[in-house]
């Protein structure tokens, strides 16, 4: 009859024989389940590199019989995994199914002193000791992996510390005081914080160089965390000093170059070379900051206006006025209609209000 048993780990304690990997010639004295086990810790111990005591075998459930086999055990890794392996006595057409563990000495942490949910790992909360563990499954050993994390679970002196005790954590910064709207944010006004990352917003993960010298655009109480959405960097934008009518150019009459306190739209304007034959695509107001969406780049030829067309030649240049049919910029080839006689030709613009034809010799 075959017996399949898997002996789960938590239910059974280990149980380990044979101190050398080359005492099978004892096991033929074993009792079966003695024999048994001795095989497996051989086997394994081969084929993992390792000392037969090193291997822990889950077999000391009363319950579970081994029968006397003619000869050793053949034992193999069991469901693709190194945690199982399948014992068969050939003899007597028996099988079964075990788990094991492989436990090896490491470099471990431990914690030097109890800490509770919550609590962020510091340097003196750590200590380094030599420790069997099992293998795939050794606690940590660089303190980086641990120093600055928060835990997730409350834990006790000498426990070793592992991996799944932490939560993802970041700074985020805390106002020290309350902070008025439009007072700049120096640092001595707040402070960080490590906080498990799941318990914060989006607008709450920055760093410090993009809040130092910013200017709050809202009040902030004492205490609160700090949000994107709180404050901004003052930066130099273009300005409306006076009222812009609709196709309004820019100049420093109507305009200027000025420092702002508050969140700048993303399409702002922050420099007059950005507005080179700009005109206004709507009415601004006094106090407005120009964006992009605003203005509109005039061509450097218009259509429907007179233009000027140069015709060189290798002796000479002429120039004449002729009609634009298309818009054009620096470098476009658009067409132009001769006043006089009606012909249309094709010109490159090569300034305001200038194209150009250049003749053959």
């Amino acid at each position: 009859m075959r017996i399949l048993l898997n002996l789960l780990l938590f239910v059974l304690p280990p149980m380990t024989l044979m101190g050398t990997q080359g005492s099978l010639a004892q096991a033929a004295d074993l009792e079966p389940k003695a024999q048994m086990i001795a095989n497996i810790q051989h086997w394994v111990g081969l084929q993992e590199g390792v000392s037969a005591t090193a291997v822990e075998v889950q077999a000391n459930d009363r319950r579970f019989i081994v029968p006397e086999c003619d000869t050793d055990f053949e034992v193999d890794f069991a469901f693709a995994s190194k945690s199982n392996v399948q014992v068969n006595c050939a003899s007597l057409d028996w099988q079964a199914i075990l788990r094991i563990q492989i436990r090896q000495q490491a470099d471990s942490l431990t914690y030097a002193r109890a800490l509770s949910q919550g609590a962020a790992i510091t340097e003196q909360d750590l200590l380094s000791v030599r420790s069997s563990a099992a293998l795939g499954l050794a606690p940590l050993s660089d303190p980086a992996q641990a120093i600055g994390r928060l835990l997730k679970v409350s834990v006790s002196e000498g426990q070793l510390v592992r991996l799944n005790h932490f939560d993802d954590a970041i700074p985020v910064f805390v106002a020290l005081r309350d902070i008025a709207k439009g007072e700049t944010l120096s640092q001595s006004l707040f402070d960080s914080i490590l906080v498990a990352t799941s318990g914060t917003d989006f607008d709450e993960r920055f760093n410090k160089g993009e809040i130092a010298n910013s200017v709050a655009i809202r009040g902030v109480a004492r205490g609160a965390r700090l949000s994107l959405r709180d404050f901004s960097q003052t930066s130099a934008a273009i300005v409306v000093t006076s009222l812009i009518e609709r196709g309004g150019k820019f100049d420093p009459s109507n305009s200027q170059s000025d420092v702002v306190r508050s969140r700048l739209p993303a399409d702002a304007v922050l420099d007059f070379a950005q507005l080179g034959r700009a005109v206004s695509k709507r009415r601004l107001t006094p106090g407005s900051i120009v964006r992009f969406s605003d203005i509109a780049i005039q061509p450097h030829v218009v259509a429907d206006t007179t233009t000027t067309l140069r015709l060189s030649k290798q002796k000479f240049t002429l120039t004449m006025d002729v009609f634009a049919l298309d818009d054009g910029f620096l470098g476009d080839r658009i067409r132009v209609r001769n006043q006089e006689s009606g012909e249309t030709l094709y010109a490159t613009v090569v300034d305001v209000g200038l194209v150009e034809i250049v003749g053959t010799p």
